[in-house]
């Protein structure tokens, strides 16, 4: 059901974004392609539960995966709230990253935790400062002249260890078995890691692995785990595609008693698996949880028909078959935007190059020259002198 203030104020969404807004109690996937209005029916679907009063403000958590976007998610349910002329205060929703929510509630049962008054979270520069600054502590001397017998350099060391220390943090990897191994380096890494914790606490910091570890072993306690989700009726992810393990864990656990976690994303997108992100996540997503739904937004509404069509046929090329478990992509066919102009310019280029320098030369070409002149269509690195010497004449 859809609130008729919604469906007056915006009577033109589609289909699926209409599913996604009326969809009510359990579990629900959204497959969302790029230029889909994702955010916008996620906007919509929160403002509907509230119309409809299944849950007050406060009872609603909505997530994103960056600061600039939970910005962008506040100011858009704002502005679609005065729309529809909702007149409750929306300051007690709690729209912000996963790291925000989490923070938030560490600052609310920090009387359940070892961390002292005004602990200071590490971000991933400081992270890496507070690792030099305890380095001999934590790295210790090197042996033959490596650290832990695998890195030679200090700020080398650092950066390792950082990114060694988040994933065991982040995948909830035990550290006893890293000192059981048969293998000195990961021993060796979890006696560092160990003392690294330490000196995480001993000097009441956090960084963000640790932030989220410590409020999912809030969510294991029974007693404590119900006086967090008792307020909580609705979880809604955005870029679902970008989380990484604990922070699945934290919304399972979040959502247990009520099931009503809703995620949104695009396993197309998943572009941080460098900073932990696991696209595992959305694609095993219905292994997880059961009576799920399955929503597919498929009409880009952002990008020219042609390169809409470039795209299909380039994903469609690969074999994204999986022996062992779930396909590696949902299947899907991206659209057009059936209703929108696209006019007549050399909106897809291929580039073809003889190394990076050559590949930028010719990027730089391509999207320096103006739409509005007749181009070839599909200048390449090779002819970026000919584009140039064309754009010089004209």
């Amino acid at each position: 059901m859809i609130s008729q203030a919604l469906l007056d104020a915006y009577p033109s969404i589609n289909d699926a974004q209409r599913e996604i807004v009326a969809y009510g109690d359990g579990p629900l996937l959204v497959i969302a392609g790029p230029g889909s209005g994702k955010t916008f029916s996620l906007v919509l679907r929160a403002l509907n539960l509230l119309l409809l009063e299944k849950a007050a403000p406060g009872e609603l958590v909505i997530c994103t995966f960056t600061e600039k976007a939970a910005f962008e998610l506040r100011d858009r349910l704002s502005s679609a709230a005065r729309k529809i002329g909702y007149k409750r205060d929306l300051s007690e929703l709690q729209a912000s990253t996963i790291h925000g929510f989490c923070n938030r509630l560490l600052n609310a049962h920090r009387h359940r935790l070892l961390l002292g008054a005004n602990y200071e979270t590490l971000d991933e520069l400081t992270q890496q400062l507070f690792l030099y600054e305890n380095f001999a502590e934590i790295a210790g001397e090197p042996v033959s002249g490596r650290y832990l017998g695998k890195w030679t350099a200090k700020w080398q060391t650092i950066r390792g260890l950082r990114d060694y220390f988040n994933k065991i943090t982040e995948e909830l990897i035990d550290p006893p078995l890293l000192l059981g191994s048969n293998e000195e380096f990961p021993q060796r890494l979890g006696e560092a890691y160990l003392r690294y914790r330490q000196a995480l606490l001993t000097s009441n910091h956090l960084d963000f692995a640790h932030q989220q570890k410590l409020v999912y072993d809030l969510l294991l306690d029974q007693e404590i785990s119900e006086a967090i989700t008792r307020n909580v009726k609705y979880v809604m992810v955005d870029e679902y595609q970008d989380t990484n393990y604990v922070q699945e864990q934290i919304l399972l656990k979040l959502t247990e008693r009520t099931r009503n976690l809703c995620v949104i994303g695009d396993e197309d997108q998943s572009l941080y698996r460098f900073r932990g992100a696991t696209v595992r996540n959305i694609l095993e997503f219905t292994s997880r949880v059961s009576g799920w739904r399955q929503v597919k937004l498929v009409t880009n509404y952002r990008s020219h028909r042609r390169i809409v069509e470039a795209y299909d046929r380039w994903m469609a090329a690969t074999d994204w078959s999986n022996a062992s478990g779930p396909p590696f992509r949902f299947d899907k066919t991206i659209q057009p935007d059936p209703n929108a102009d696209h006019p007549e310019y050399p909106a897809v280029f291929s580039i073809w190059a003889n190394g990076v320098q050559d590949e930028a030369d010719g990027v730089t070409a391509v999207t320096t020259w103006p739409r509005s002149k007749p181009a070839v269509s599909a200048p390449s690195a090779r002819a970026r002198g000919r584009i140039l010497r064309t754009k010089r004449s004209a």
